[in-house]
């Protein structure tokens, strides 16, 4: 066999041991960044989905509703740290013992996405801190629980700064 020939198949041999490495390191990469799906109980929800929806209309029709300024108004949310406060009403009467969560989402990854309860400081108006890692588009979640339904509020902040 000729020496140049003996050459071409070391190369081949060595291209596709260096193609079998970087796949193999491509795969291990990818599945080490793997995050699974958003919500664990989608199906349910998916089940549910009617059911919330009707009680959610319910609950507005009845007038009840969140007064918070970063509600009204998102920009004034910032990255970092913040205490949010917020007034849970039915009409113009405070709603006390409530259970009220604030969601942060980030929606291309689970990886920064945060829960946290709000307390309730006086009758009627709650309290809590969040952290909002760095700047860009988050989703802003509130969700009320009460005997008579949950209510829930999203909205979308851009955060600058």
């Amino acid at each position: 066999m000729d020496v140049s020939l003996k050459r071409a198949f070391w190369v081949i041999k060595f291209a596709f041991l260096t193609l079998f490495v970087a796949t193999f390191f491509t795969v291990k990469l990818a599945l080490a960044g793997h995050t699974p799906t958003i919500d664990s109980n989608y199906y349910e929800k998916g089940l549910k989905y009617e059911q919330s929806i009707l009680s959610q209309r319910k609950m507005i029709e009845n007038g009840y509703g969140f007064q918070a300024d970063w509600i009204q108004n998102p920009k004034l949310l910032q990255s970092g740290k913040q205490e949010l406060e917020l007034e849970f009403k039915h009409g113009q009467e405070k709603i006390k013992g409530a259970q009220i969560k604030v969601l942060l989402d980030k929606t291309a990854t689970e990886k920064f996405n945060e829960t946290i309860s709000l307390k309730e400081i006086i009758p009627g108006k709650y309290q809590g801190t969040l952290s909002i890692p760095f700047p860009g588009e988050w989703r802003v979640s509130v969700s009320a629980k009460i005997p008579e339904g949950t209510l829930e509020k999203t909205v979308s902040v851009k955060v600058i700064h």
